[in-house]
């Protein structure tokens, strides 16, 4: 039953794949970028931290502020004729404010106030009739303020923009990393799916050969023309081919699980039948450097590092004073009609100037260089983690070149073998048949062969990883 039982799983592997349709690396890639949990989350996550990186040239961005204000005052007042009784007062105002990348900030404005008064009748006696009761107040307005000390040319604020966007952008190199690895793992699943199917066949084969020699040495036994041990040995060799291909048959459901992960799929079959080892070795080129690629690991390394420089000279600037200088104007117009207090106003006859300085000084110096101190400490880690980054990439690319040469040459050597294995079982099981060997030769020959052909096929995906992980690394490079 249990023969039977691997005979059948043998059988599905040749026949029963054929109607699920061939699936073709390329196409399962696509499943995988179409609907991989794996490549998505890490995709989103790459394009989101990418369009995060540029929130802080917000802070660079001008600001366009608008408000109006409407104030209807009919609190009781002293019983003064110059009170009013009533107060109703419209406000409007507009400015456009932006802080420049060296330093300056400016605004510009412009505003308005149209302002309607009640007064007693008594009041009328005193005031006069020249009085304003309604007008309009027109103020456009400019000012300036530039920092003369800390953050001098806008350093502390530049290093505050590129350490947030420096972090966003390590992060987002890190997730594109973890995104093309993904790719390199579903590519190992789709290979060792193929190869562990080509091992049943492979075993499936060796088994038939094994039970074609257990049953003729049965035959002889039973002439008498072999010893019963003989026909022990070609049944311990059947059921060690059982053996192997049933924990072949179990490395196989085991790896369906894998390769249905990559793709999104809950379910254990996998009907579609994949290409060959050798076919995908035939069609994956890749031009191979000599030097080193930008690997994306690599650039984010970078990148902190750079976030840790930056978060440095922000923290840095807090040891000086803050000094800053500033400047403002103010045009004004005031009369009972918009038109005239517009123009005054723009006409600059009764500016308002002020020039002024403001003077800050920090008293917990000490507090403030050591914490400066420690994140130059920070920036000196992230520096040397950078370097031995650095290192690990080339010692990597240089290690990956030469095994693909080293692969090439145990490839050719594993061919040679695999065609000498084979050509030596067929000539055994002739000799066999002439009876000039004994059958225990021809199982070990046979066995030989079955290793010659899986060993090559190990090499082959080890080729295909060391391409595949080529690709993986060379991303950096797009």
């Amino acid at each position: 039953m249990r023969f039977m039982t691997l005979l059948a799983a043998g059988f599905w592997l040749a026949t029963g794949l054929a109607f699920g349709g061939t699936l073709s690396l390329e196409d399962y890639l696509n499943q995988v970028r179409s609907q991989g949990p794996d490549y998505k989350s890490f995709q989103a996550s790459a394009e989101g931290l990418e369009k995060q990186s540029h929130q802080q040239d917000l802070l660079y961005a001008p600001q366009l502020n608008a408000s109006y204000n409407h104030l209807d005052d009919q609190q009781p007042q002293a019983n003064n004729p110059f009170y009013s009784t009533h107060t109703l007062a419209d406000s409007f105002g507009v400015s456009l404010v932006d802080k420049l990348p060296f330093g300056p900030s400016l605004s510009v404005g412009y505003a308005f106030n149209n302002i309607n008064l009640n007064f007693p009748a008594s009041a009328a006696f005193f005031l006069g009739p020249n009085n304003l009761t309604s007008y309009y107040q027109v103020s456009p307005t400019a000012s300036i303020s530039i920092p003369l000390f800390k953050d001098f040319g806008g350093i502390q604020t530049n290093a505050g923009v590129k350490k947030v966007q420096y972090q966003l952008e390590s992060a987002e190199k890190g997730a594109a990393f973890q995104r093309e690895q993904s790719l390199f793992n579903a590519k190992m699943a789709y290979w060792n799916l193929a190869l562990v199917r080509s091992e049943m066949e492979i075993r499936q084969d060796t088994l038939a050969r094994s039970q074609k020699i257990w049953e003729w040495t049965k035959r002889r036994v039973a002439r008498n023309l072999a010893d019963p041990p003989d026909a022990l040995q070609a049944e311990a060799s059947v059921r060690v081919a059982e053996l192997d291909l049933q924990m072949a048959v179990e490395r196989e459901r085991s790896s369906r699980f894998q390769f249905n992960r990559f793709r999104s799929i809950e379910k254990e079959d996998v009907p579609e039948q994949l290409g060959s080892l050798e076919d995908s070795l035939s069609a994956l080129k890749v031009a191979i450097p000599d030097a080193p690629p930008a690997r994306l690991d690599l650039t984010s390394a970078q990148l902190t590092a750079k976030q840790q420089q930056a978060a440095y000279d922000e923290a840095s600037q807090n040891i000086f004073p803050d000094i800053t200088a500033f400047a403002s104007w103010r045009g004004n117009g005031l009369d009972p009609n918009f038109s005239p207090a517009n123009d005054m106003a723009l006409q600059n006859n009764r500016p308002t100037y002020n020039l002024g300085a403001q003077f800050n000084l920090p008293l917990d110096v000490f507090t403030a260089s050591r914490v400066s101190e420690g994140y130059k400490k920070n920036y000196e880690s992230a520096q040397m983690a950078f370097r031995n980054k650095e290192i690990q990439v080339n010692q990597d690319w240089k290690d990956l070149a030469e095994h693909l040469q080293d692969i090439d040459k145990r490839l050719v050597m594993a061919a040679q073998i695999e065609e000498i294995q084979k050509n030596k079982a067929n000539q055994e099981r002739k000799r066999l048949e002439l009876g000039r060997t004994t059958q225990f030769q021809l199982l070990s020959f046979e066995n030989d062969y079955a290793l010659a052909r899986l060993n090559r096929l190990s090499l082959v995906l080890e080729k295909l990883s060391a391409l595949a992980q080529a690709q993986w690394w060379l991303a950096g490079e797009k």
